[in-house]
């Protein structure tokens, strides 16, 4: 009885030993990848037209004259001197930053802003609807 046991472990060991590991296997491959689709980076247009759309007065679209990407000093600055505005995008790419504001900065934190960056600025006519909804949006904050 005991060889008949001794003869079905060393079988059952030996059929163990001799299946594949899929993890040892696959040890040192390079895991598959699939190509992704990358997205395009979202523009200042996105914003701008976002902004426009909620009825904004004033936006601004801030860009570094060296034209680099905003970087944390850059943000420091732009929310340092922008404390009204209701609205801050950066651009997925880096290299834009659109300010909205129902009221228009105050100069000497334009001029502030003015000595780093490049500054667009659009001016809306405000319309009763938009005027409204954004009022009403901004007061529920």
């Amino acid at each position: 009885m005991r060889l008949v046991l001794t003869v079905i472990l060393l079988g059952v060991a030996a059929f163990s030993a001799s299946c594949a590991n899929q993890t040892i296997l696959n040890d040192g491959k390079e895991p598959e990848t699939t190509p992704a689709e990358s997205p395009t980076p979202k523009g200042y247009d996105a914003d701008l037209r976002a902004a426009k759309t909620a009825g904004y007065l004033f936006i601004y679209v801030v860009r570094r004259k060296d034209g680099g990407k905003i970087d944390e000093p850059d943000r420091h600055l732009l929310s340092l001197h922008t404390g009204k505005a209701k609205r801050r995008a950066a651009s997925e790419d880096g290299t834009a930053y659109t300010i909205a504001a129902n009221e228009p900065l105050p100069e000497e934190d334009l001029n502030a802003l003015h000595q780093r960056f490049l500054i667009s600025m659009l001016k809306q006519e405000p319309t009763p609807a938009n005027s409204a909804q954004n009022s009403a949006a901004n007061d529920a904050k």
